[in-house]
């Protein structure tokens, strides 16, 4: 019986023991935002959730966002047909029936190539600037 008895008070000791190991300690404040002081790294979440829960909407964005869009598209379409010719220009120095030397223009650009020694000299010239470049012909 004295066994039993025993078990609540030591159980009673233990907790009295470990609620006073867990005393409270000094309270620091420390701001979350950046723009306060807190951690950079915090921006982008922050900035994330905020956009999230905006349900402000400019009413000048719609028609910004087509022009934007058509300039996107147009850029596109314009590197798609200077890819296109720039392959064109690569067949002619590099391909199955390759020239030995050749002049291009494109939208203002000439572009000479000459092969001499197993090297390649291309010079571009925009009216402006002239590069020259010299690779190795394969």
């Amino acid at each position: 019986m004295r066994e039993i008895r025993k078990l609540p008070i030591l159980s009673t000791a233990l907790l009295v023991a470990l609620a006073g190991a867990a005393g409270a300690g000094e309270l620091k404040y420390k701001p979350i935002n950046p723009s306060f002081g807190g951690d950079p790294f915090n921006s982008s979440h922050l900035l994330g959730i905020a956009n999230a829960i905006n349900k402000f909407e400019d009413p000048k964005s719609s028609t910004a966002a087509t022009s934007d869009s058509l300039d996107t598209f147009a850029s596109t379409i314009q590197a798609s047909v200077l890819s296109r010719v720039a392959s064109q220009i690569a067949d002619q120095i590099y391909g199955e029936n390759a020239k030995t030397s050749g002049t291009a223009s494109v939208a203002g650009t000439t572009i000479q190539w000459t092969q001499v020694n197993g090297q390649i000299k291309l010079t571009l010239n925009n009216g402006k600037s002239t590069q020259i470049i010299e690779m190795p012909a394969y």
